[in-house]
């Protein structure tokens, strides 16, 4: 029974009104600082997930839709859902990230007051769980580091992830404290969607093994029903699942370009820190972070490992006098070791923020834990540092809403989002090169080519800076420069289908298809899929050469290779007539 509920004065009826009264306060105060976000056009990621996604646009084909997306076909689902409902419309995609994280941030309330009350009492005051569940779900409401998976349409699988992630957890812990069987297929059915919305779902299972070792080990509970009904199988699943997914990205999807890196684990450890850094500071944050690498020798190598130890030594020892803390700390701990292993694997970026929104309700649950646990030892004292640390929790509040809606201002305007990246990793390529890409696409090509240059010089092998700023001297006419960029990026990688294609786009502009052909030849001969080559002698076949029979192989060869590659499937029937009328 609650701690509430146990007394005589707050029956049943008025502990679930006060909870719903609370609830309604949470959605309002996530309305309130998101209400910007709606107007965020699509930024980066964006344009893949949604504005170049063809599969998306047709629910009824729903085959399409989940096979797009192989390892996140309920995140693709999503997309396909709301382009049915607004169209290519960002503010209702946009409105649909902001309702899930309201709903993210009413499921952390209902579920860490439900862990608070599983707790036993420690030897000390025992916590009130509304001061847990509140601290937890508001800070988790209106922290600036949600920002990123809230306002950002790629960041759905995170916000869309932690939904199924936490309603997985409601049905687990109803099944172990002796719920019927349809609680048990209930949390697999939301383990699974959430799988299929974001593979850091895999650590459902030890988060549950934490929480039911620790925090319900004083409950008269059938703990060998637990092991071989849950944690033995959906561990051993979460386990095949990650060694399944690592020889994907191996042989599948990367071939010959995956490598254990062990030297960045030591950068692991210091993402983690910069996390708890920008977390606890509420202040730093930015689409990208240039992280350095770390070796053994770098004093600050010896510190992320110390802290880290020092911090798993602190989870362990908390285990049982502040169990529901230790099981929050390690739920963030365990929610980033995914992204990890794709940085060891030397996959990805080492540092973005929307990695720790569901790390971080274990976070905040561990924030509430102490909050509520210093505000009763103070209460029964009478001393005046209770009321002091609830006036702190509202100023921290304010002051957290007040650095949401900048950062929702900062995302509002991409050329403002990329700025501010440049300045805070002046000395790392991508930043500028995402910068020149939205000057170019506001028409500021001259800006755009100094951005595209500075890329280049601080990264020389970067293929697509070579190509971006080819592209911005051919839309101003100057085709020389073009063909000279091109051609310092095949003195720089030899072999380069990017700029055999690239040389063969320029001499095709300058009016002469058939050197253009020879470039094209090339590209393919470099990379047998090239799809952009053959579009390209797609086009001199029908237009220049009037061979619709070549210009149909080379589209139909495209279909085989990329089938929703945009305009292919005109290309098919246009020269399937042609060939049919003469």
């Amino acid at each position: 029974m609650s701690r509430i509920a146990a007394s005589p004065n707050v029956g049943a009826t008025t502990l679930t009104r006060h909870r719903a009264v609370l609830c309604t306060g949470l959605v309002v105060l996530v309305g309130l600082v998101y209400a910007a976000a709606v107007r965020i056009p699509f930024i980066y990621d964006d344009n893949r997930m949604v504005v170049e996604n063809l599969a998306i646009r047709d629910l009824s084909n729903l085959r399409a839709v989940l096979i797009l997306e192989a390892t996140r076909p309920i995140l693709n689902l999503s997309y396909a859902i709301d382009y049915a409902l607004f169209g290519p419309s960002a503010p209702g995609f946009h409105t649909t990230n902001v309702l899930l994280h309201a709903l993210n941030v009413v499921l952390l309330f209902l579920l860490a007051w439900r862990l608070a009350e599983d707790e036993e009492p420690s030897t000390g005051p025992a916590v009130r769980p509304q001061i847990v569940a509140l601290t937890a779900a508001v800070l988790f409401a209106v922290h600036p580091m949600m920002t990123e998976s809230v306002t950002y349409v790629a960041g759905r699988s995170e916000v869309l992830c932690t939904t199924f992630f936490l309603l997985a957890f409601f049905a687990a812990r109803r099944w172990m404290l002796g719920g019927a069987r349809v609680w048990w297929l209930a949390a697999i059915a939301c383990w699974v969607a959430a799988l299929g919305t974001k593979e850091i779902a895999a650590m459902l299972p030890f988060v549950l093994l934490a929480y039911e070792r620790w925090v319900l080990r004083g409950r008269a509970i059938d703990r060998r029903r637990i092991l071989w009904q849950w944690h033995a199988p959906l561990i051993g699943v979460a386990l095949a699942g990650g060694i399944g997914r690592i020889a994907v990205l191996a042989l599948v999807e990367h071939p010959g370009d995956v490598v254990v890196q062990w030297r960045y684990a030591l950068v692991t450890i210091d993402v983690l820190f910069r996390y708890l850094g920008l977390l606890a500071t509420a202040s730093g944050q930015t689409i990208f972070h240039a992280i350095p690498e770390l070796s053994w020798g770098d004093p600050r190598a010896a510190l992320v490992v110390a802290l880290l130890a020092l911090m798993v030594a602190s989870i362990w020892r908390l285990r049982h006098t502040a169990s529901l803390g230790a099981s929050g700390m390690l739920w963030f701990l365990l929610l980033l070791v995914p992204s990890s292993a794709l940085v060891v694997l030397d996959r990805g970026e080492p540092m973005a923020e929307h990695r720790v929104y569901l790390a971080s309700c274990g976070l905040f649950i561990m924030a509430g834990t102490a909050l509520a646990w210093l505000s009763s030892r103070y209460e029964q004292r009478r001393s005046i540092a209770a009321p002091a640390l609830r006036a702190l929790l509202v100023v921290s509040v304010f002051i957290l809403c007040g650095r949401t809606l900048v950062r929702n201002e900062v995302w509002s305007d991409p050329l403002g989002l990329w700025a501010e990246a440049v300045e805070r990793a002046p000395d790392h390529w991508l930043p500028h090169l995402r910068l020149g890409e939205v000057l170019h696409n506001n028409g500021r090509v001259d800006e755009a080519i100094a951005e595209y240059k500075t890329a280049i010089s601080l990264r020389p092998v970067e293929q697509f800076a070579y190509q971006k700023l080819a592209l911005a001297y051919a839309e101003n006419g100057r085709l020389d420069e073009a063909r000279s960029t091109f051609a310092a990026l095949e003195s720089q990688i030899p072999g380069s289908p990017i700029a055999a294609n690239g040389l063969g786009i320029i001499t095709l502009m300058a009016g002469d298809p058939d050197r253009a052909q020879a470039y094209f030849l090339q590209a393919m001969s470099l990379d047998a899929g090239n799809v952009q080559a053959r579009q390209s002698l797609a086009m001199i076949a029908e237009r220049d050469r009037a061979n619709p029979a070549e210009a149909l192989r080379l589209c139909e060869e495209i279909y085989r290779l990329a089938p929703r590659t945009p305009g292919n499937d005109d290309c098919i029937r246009r020269n399937r007539a042609r060939l049919t009328s003469q």
